[in-house]
């Protein structure tokens, strides 16, 4: 399978909400029953699809974070580096990992999870942003105190909410989070890419109020490298749909 398959539905979002929205459209389309078993992989505080009816699980590393998102059914604390459960064994019609990926010292062994926790007929959604951007090489760089500051600037987050788990999170990308790493691992487990977005961050506007935009661009796409004819120059992150490979 070449990149041309997994790239072949990419489309880049200018607006991150429209990229959600189009997502969103997209599992309503293709998910094959009504009340859907999910697991949210990493959950946070907050679900980013609508879902019908849907029998959520969420794990997450922090009970701050688990006791604040009320659409969950089911709630566990743990790291998913160190988790396993039998029974969820092909158990999940939808696993969604939404900006975690980045903070894993070791983001395969936990996505190998997911490939194993869906149903032959399940989807998988990763998100996470773009390591190849200058977002990307800024955050994985830079202090986590700078973090905190932009964070501060950008969005009125308190340097205090750490304390309760609400963010900025420390960051590792991994170097399997570059594209063609993950999408050789996706492939190399049976999968495929079926539905692929990307969308400029608040962070990347931000940015662009007090640089030049050209200039913020002319960055990103030399941070590309392998895949800058691939992508739009603003593709700071990602949102994967991902499924089996069925084969004649």
């Amino acid at each position: 399978m070449g990149l041309e398959t997994h790239l072949a539905s990419y489309r880049h979002f200018s607006e991150y909400k429209n990229a959600l929205n189009a997502l969103n459209a997209y599992l309503q389309s293709v998910l094959s029953v009504d009340s859907p078993r999910v697991l949210e992989a990493g959950c946070g505080s907050i679900s980013h699809l609508k879902l019908n009816n849907p029998n959520a699980t969420g794990i997450d590393i922090s009970q701050h974070q688990l006791e604040r998102n009320q659409h969950l059914a089911e709630r566990i604390c743990a790291d998913l580096h160190s988790y396993d459960n039998p029974e969820w064994s092909e158990a999940f019609d939808l696993v969604v990992c939404w900006d975690v990926l980045e903070h894993l010292s070791n983001p395969k062994i936990v996505v190998e999870k997911f490939f194993r926790w869906a149903k032959p007929t399940g989807k998988i959604v990763l998100a996470y942003p773009n390591p190849q951007t200058l977002k990307g090489v800024v955050t994985k760089y830079s202090p986590y105190f700078v973090h905190q500051l932009f964070y501060r600037v950008a969005s009125g987050t308190p340097f205090s909410a750490s304390k309760t788990d609400q963010g900025p999170f420390r960051t590792v990308f991994a170097p399997e989070l570059r594209l063609l790493k993950m999408l050789e691992l996706i492939e190399s487990r049976g999968f495929k890419v079926e539905w692929m977005a990307s969308a400029e961050s608040y962070q990347n506007k931000f940015v662009k109020r007090f640089a030049p935009s050209a200039y913020i661009d002319a960055l990103n796409e030399a941070f590309m490298g392998e895949t800058k004819s691939l992508l739009d120059v603003s593709a700071s992150d990602f949102i994967m749909v991902i499924s089996r490979e069925t084969r004649p």
